[in-house]
């Protein structure tokens, strides 16, 4: 098609469909992405750019199933679920109080222990603390988000408890509030800025049923874990959103391939006749083979006669599984890609590996499980601890006088996190021990590695040593390494000199 001198006229730009189809034609060809590009091959794919929570509400609750179903029913799923919550709580995140005031922080760190039992942290009395944690990142992975509200009850040694709620319990209907006409949206009261004002819950009573009357319950009496990902974003979405599918179709493949083998292991043996009458003779009429008897099962070295006529045809299914193997760890990687583990952690399978391969594997697979344990002590532990500690102080549990004016220097604390032990523990340990000595790294900062309070590390040293020394033994664990090195040397001397004073009394004998 050619130019026109009337295409220059500006008029005619302005009002002309031929000249806009022009343009739009040209600008498609002036893409810089071939993503951008809409062509036969992906004409069927156009995503839409919306609010991120409208879109995520009407998908959320069947995510969520989904991944449940998962969580329940897959073994690939639960391993993965598994892995994250045995690296990331394992047996606890712990509590290292920072007040500046050791006698203090014992004291803490006792009640605190003592609240963490399941009869004083958990309403119902049946999670410790540390148990909790693990739950409530399971169902953070699998569900998205969990919610925690905080409760304080008189009457109790620890007014202060915990109450797990699962995110099925927000109300999906309000829109407005009713007294404050702030915008609900899934159930959480907003601000203008979106900033969580309260969270609207319905009841639900024992016997499992749902009150659809929400009780509106302030969002500082509420801790909600999630992972934000979008600026625009009001709750979680599942962990697993991003493998599910991929998660559903190896199981199938695993249940279709255990069917598959199930045939194949199956041997039959058909009679076939020419008549079609089993035990019959052209001709002949209800004549059986001479045993009079009809072939129903066979054994090792059976020998049977079959009657005229008859022959045996067999049916033995064969199909190769040796795909299967390949196709699951493919698999398996990409779920484990997605979620942030190595193919060894969601497997399993630590054959294959190298010494650097695992070791590397490992690495990044902490890269993944420390940021989590930093989001559980800010997220979780940290405001409850803070809340926990206010009550005490209240009700009388430990004696602080100045703690109103200082207290954010009392609350100071931080979280012990379940450490990791090494591949080779030879070389991992010789290379602290020179991070230590050359002040690379604290006793503190390699005790938090490993998951163990280095306060109760050099006590329990202390009192070893103590034991150690009364009984008349001295070990060279307590020893200075100088003083080691100093007596190995005095003792290479005394050797020395005896061997030389042993060889000049052989040499006298000799000449002798």
């Amino acid at each position: 098609m050619g130019w026109r001198e009337d295409d220059l006229n500006f008029d005619a730009y302005a009002i002309s469909p031929e000249w806009a189809c022009r343009r739009a034609f040209f600008a498609e060809n002036l893409r810089a992405y071939e993503a951008g590009e809409i062509t036969r091959f992906n004409d069927g794919w156009v995503p839409v750019n919306s609010d991120t929570e409208n879109t995520d509400k009407t998908q959320r609750d069947l995510v969520k199933a989904r991944a449940r179903y998962l969580e329940n029913n897959s073994d690939i799923a639960c391993a993965a679920v598994g892995g994250i919550v045995r690296n990331v709580v394992g047996t606890g995140i712990k509590l290292q109080a920072r007040t500046g005031d050791e006698n203090l922080n014992k004291r803490i760190e006792l009640l605190w222990r003592e609240w963490t039992r399941p009869e004083n942290c958990d309403i119902t009395g049946q999670q410790s603390f540390e148990e909790m944690q693990s739950m409530l990142l399971r169902r953070k992975i699998v569900d998205g988000e969990i919610f925690v509200k905080k409760i304080v009850q008189k009457g109790r040694r620890f007014p202060f408890t915990l109450q797990v709620i699962k995110s099925d319990l927000l109300s999906s209907y309000l829109i407005t509030a009713p007294v404050t006409g702030n915008a609900i949206r899934s159930g959480v009261e907003l601000d203008e800025h979106l900033k969580p004002l309260a969270y609207w819950i319905n009841k639900k009573s024992p016997d499992g049923f749902v009150e659809f009357d929400p009780d509106r319950v302030p969002a500082g009496q509420i801790i909600h874990l999630w992972n934000r990902v979008q600026p625009d974003q009001i709750r979680g979405m599942s962990d697993l959103a991003p493998v599910i599918k991929r998660l559903k179709d190896t199981q199938d493949y695993l249940d279709a391939e255990t069917v598959a083998a199930r045939l194949a292991a199956c041997f039959s043996v058909f009679i076939t006749t020419q008549t079609g009458a089993p035990g019959a003779m052209p001709g002949v009429r209800n004549t059986k083979d001479p045993e009079r008897k009809k072939l129903q099962s066979i054994r090792p070295g059976m020998i049977k006669y079959l009657a005229p006529g008859e022959k045996v045809e067999t049916a033995n299914p064969t199909r190769s599984v040796t795909t299967a193997k390949d196709y699951v760890a493919v698999q398996e990687r990409l779920a484990g890609a997605g979620l942030g583990m190595s193919y060894e952690l969601m497997s399993r399978d630590f054959n294959k590996s190298s010494f650097s391969a695992a070791r590397q594997g490992m690495l990044e697979d902490r890269k993944t499980f420390e940021p989590i344990q930093n989001f559980m002590a800010a997220h979780l532990c940290m405001p409850i601890y803070r809340e926990w500690l206010d009550t005490c102080v209240l009700s009388g549990l430990i004696d602080i006088p100045d703690y109103s004016t200082h207290r954010e220097e009392y609350q100071a604390a931080e979280w012990v996190t379940p450490g990791w032990s090494w591949i080779d523990p030879q070389k991992e340990v010789n290379a602290d021990i020179t991070a230590i000595q050359n002040g690379g790294m604290t006793m503190s900062q390699w005790c938090a590695a490993r998951g163990y309070d280095w306060r109760d590390q050099l006590e329990q040293m202390a009192i070893e040593k103590e034991t150690a020394e009364k009984l008349g033994l001295t070990l060279a664990i307590h020893t200075p390494i100088s003083v080691q090195a100093a007596l190995s040397n005095h003792v290479d001397n005394n050797n020395d000199e005896s061997e030389e004073e042993e060889n000049a009394g052989n040499d006298e004998q000799e000449q002798e």
